[in-house]
């Protein structure tokens, strides 16, 4: 299980907190394999066809595919239309309230972010819409996740912490 990470007092590069503490640490995963282990044993009920396709790119992502992050993105507003923006400033805003506003912003891991978006994509197959801690879309936790993915990507490339080379 991961604990948390981050100090919401610093205003440091690389210090945005997270309290992943008590959830599964599924960025540890080969997340490729995962995708195969779900296909062979199936789902239960309509498994979300959007957030399997999320977790395939974020797969092709995971093994330093980065155009993996923008196809994650579009089947995001795919499943969701525009209004996922909509909850993904919700989830932000939640954010706001249990670390700090733009807490995030600071950088973080990038693993953190990856294993929320499969936590939350993994809900969304099992066929649970919302979030029951904040009470936001599921859809909405994985595009704001995707947001910060992006944002890092460009302004906190030293958090990439993804395995080099042996996952693709």
């Amino acid at each position: 299980m991961s604990g948390g990470i981050g100090d919401v007092s610093s205003n440091a590069k690389g210090s945005g907190a997270r309290y992943n503490s008590g959830k599964v640490a599924y960025e540890l995963l080969p997340l490729r394999l995962l995708l195969d282990w779900l296909g062979k044993i199936g789902m239960s009920g309509e498994p979300d066809s959007h957030a399997y396709e999320v977790l395939l790119h974020i797969a092709r992502w995971q093994a330093s595919d980065d155009s993996g992050l923008d196809d994650a993105i579009a089947a995001t507003v795919g499943a969701g239309g525009f209004e996922a923006f909509a909850d993904a400033a919700r989830v932000f805003e939640y954010g706001k309230h249990k670390y700090a506003a733009w807490n995030w912003a600071k950088g973080m891991p990038w693993s953190v972010p990856l294993g929320c978006i499969v936590r939350h994509a993994l809900a969304l197959l099992r066929g649970e819409q919302t979030d029951p801690e904040s009470g936001v879309s599921h859809l909405g936790h994985i595009q704001c996740n995707l947001i910060m993915l992006k944002l890092y990507a460009e302004t906190y490339p030293e958090g990439d912490d993804r395995p080099k080379g042996w996952l693709g």
